[in-house]
Formats: structure tokens, C-alpha cells, sequence
């Protein structure tokens, strides 16, 4: 399965009418937050797929000077994965929107929050093993985990609640937004466990491959571009 993930950025080499071309062949879009609507729009209008999302700290509507928050209905047609468990084509998605609190704009959480939100999704996961063998594939969060492409400002620190769902449930993937690669030789990939947590910032092309539909799904090797 090939996946495009976007973040954060608005880049013009997706942006614009050859996409397709450039891109062959995407499965599914996921977006990791901060992407104004009328983007993600285009891209799964232009590539005919599904697209799953959450929001992030710095979604508005249009990116107005109004800061109007945005909510599910201003995204039409996508997919709001946010303390949610779903499943396409065999792949088992969750989503956790936001980052941490640091203004008074919109979409930010306490890390007491965020915790409630994943305990909420616990008995889905566990559903999730009994059924398919496995709790979780892609875990989807604005925010990174605390300590991996965080960065040490209120804003950009990381959520200590996604290290136990990678240690405990063990995803395949970890996709997640909101660090802003402004030094392209910060770290945009790293492993811990069974997991791989990948910066989506401006995009990332992943395959995830397995043997049969009974198995887990797993990253394939050199399938990341940005």
C-alpha cells in the first residue's frame, strides 16, 4: 500500500496539476495537521483517494486572520481520525489531533487530555487484536512522542502518552506533524521498538507491504522521498 503523508506545509510541487503524473501511483493521503482545507481538497480530488487527517494547532479556516477553528465540517470528505479507530483495506488507523497548550488558540491539550483520549481508544485496539491479530498499523498525531522530533519549547514538546501506545500496542508507523525542519539535517525517521516514527513535514511517500491479508503490515525499505 502507498501512502502520500503531508504536514504543515503548503508545497507547490503537489500543489498543482501534474501531481498525478509526478507522483504514479497512492493508495491513500493521510495528513498530520496544520493544512488548510481547500489543499487537501485538491489533492484527493486530483488523486481520486481516500484521505484521512487530523487537525492540527494551527488550522484555520483558510488560515484567516479571524483564526476561526476549524472543525470536522470544514474538511468535507476527509476522514477525521481524532480519538478514532479505523480500518481501510486491512490497514487499522488512530488519530490524536492538537498540540500541547502554549496560547489561546484552538486545538491544544493538556497531556492529562491527550492521555484521556487514548484510553478512550484502548478497548477499540483490543478489539482490534482480537479480530485482526494486531492492536494498531498507523498511529496518525500532529504532535510527535516526547523525545522524538520534539523540540524543547512549550509549543514543540512532544506527548509523553504516544511512548506507552508505541511501547504496549507496537504500530508499524507512527506519522506525525507540527516539527518544522527549517535545518534539513534534523532527523525526520527513527525507530523505537517495532515502530517507526516519521516526520511528515511538506511530504513523505511510504509503502507498507505484507505477505498475506492475516499479516501485519510492514515498512518497506528505502520507500521514504520528501
Amino acid at each position: 500500500m502507498r501512502i502520500l503523508a503531508v504536514s504543515d506545509v503548503v508545497q507547490p510541487q503537489l500543489y498543482n496539476s501534474e501531481v498525478k503524473q509526478w507522483l504514479t501511483h497512492v493508495d491513500l493521503i493521510i495528513s498530520c495537521g496544520d493544512l488548510p482545507p481547500g489543499y487537501l481538497d485538491f489533492l484527493m480530488s486530483t488523486l481520486n483517494v481516500p484521505l484521512f487527517h487530523v487537525i492540527g494547532n494551527h488550522c484555520y479556516v483558510g488560515h484567516d486572520s479571524l483564526k476561526r477553528q476549524c472543525t470536522s465540517a470544514d474538511y468535507p470528505g476527509l476522514e477525521n481520525l481524532n480519538g478514532r479507530l479505523v480500518e481501510y483495506r486491512g490497514l487499522l488507523m488512530g488519530g490524536i489531533e492538537g498540540s500541547p497548550i502554549y496560547s489561546k488558540g484552538p486545538h491544544q491539550y493538556s497531556e492529562q487530555a491527550i492521555e484521556f483520549t487514548i484510553m478512550r481508544m484502548v478497548p477499540g485496539m483490543a478489539l482490534n487484536k482480537l479480530r485482526m491479530g494486531r492492536y494498531l498499523d498507523v498511529m496518525v498525531s500532529h504532535t510527535p512522542p516526547r523525545g522524538i522530533h520534539d523540540n524543547h519549547d512549550v509549543a514543540h514538546v512532544g506527548w509523553a502518552a504516544l511512548l506507552p501506545v508505541i511501547d504496549r500496542f507496537k504500530p508499524a508507523l507512527l506519522l506525525h506533524g507540527h516539527t518544522h525542519r527549517y535545518n534539513p539535517t534534523l532527523p525526520m525517521r527513527s525507530t523505537r521498538g517495532k515502530t517507526e516514527i516519521i516526520n511528515a513535514y511538506g511530504h513523505v511517500l511510504i509503502e507498507l507491504i505484507r505477505d498475506d491479508a492475516s499479516s501485519p503490515w510492514q515498512l518497506a525499505d528505502a520507500s521514504i522521498r520528501n
